[in-house]
């Protein structure tokens, strides 16, 4: 049985989910990351982070390997896209990486499979922002999510079936598997912190 895993509060406080923060402040996840960083990010990333290692762990009895977390600059094939909240890479050992990449849009995470020859094999995705209503691009930004400069655009690229990828943002060019209605994968916050309250 893989370890339980939860969302802390920054500095590796637990949470009160009677009391629970913004959904903006700063939180970190008690699991860190393949080469033994802090996953941090705001509290509704490390959130969904969590539910989806939580169905990992019940769909294929493995949890995620976070390989990149937010507010990451070290990686300059990234080109920014980490350098602030929301965006991951990761993947699930044991799992092959197109269900990989199903499984975790089909639970708000907006990503595509990277391979060779331009990356090595992981997932790279962000968390969902809720629907603003009118425009995607500023999904981040009205509900005060901080991302890096391409991720708005490939948020519009994930809602197009684009590739997320520079030069690469032909609408239904990506063939791959994707939800129906993007908007109800979306993870809901109100509703994971009241599972958690007691």
């Amino acid at each position: 049985m893989a370890e339980i895993e939860e969302a802390r509060l920054e500095g590796g406080r637990k949470v009160d989910f009677n009391h629970p923060p913004e959904a903006t402040a700063m939180a970190q996840w008690s699991k860190t990351d393949s080469s033994g960083r802090t996953v941090k990010g705001s509290f509704r990333t490390i959130c969904h982070i969590n539910r989806l290692n939580n169905l990992a762990v019940e769909r294929f009895g493995t949890g995620l390997v976070i390989i990149q977390p937010p507010f990451n600059t070290t990686v300059a094939a990234s080109a920014g896209t980490h350098d602030f909240d929301c965006c991951i890479d990761l993947h699930i050992p044991g799992v092959g990486f197109h269900k990989q990449q199903r499984f975790l849009r089909a639970n708000g995470l907006g990503c595509w499979y990277r391979h060779p020859p331009l990356f090595g094999n992981h997932i790279h995705g962000f968390t969902l922002p809720p629907r603003e209503g009118h425009v995607i691009a500023d999904d981040f930004a009205v509900h005060g999510f901080k991302v890096g400069t391409f991720v708005p655009g490939q948020l519009v690229d994930y809602y197009n079936h684009a590739f997320g990828l520079a030069d690469q943002h032909e609408p239904n060019s990506d063939h791959s598997w994707f939800p129906k209605d993007i908007e109800s994968t979306i993870f809901n916050l109100k509703r994971y912190i009241a599972n958690r309250a007691r």
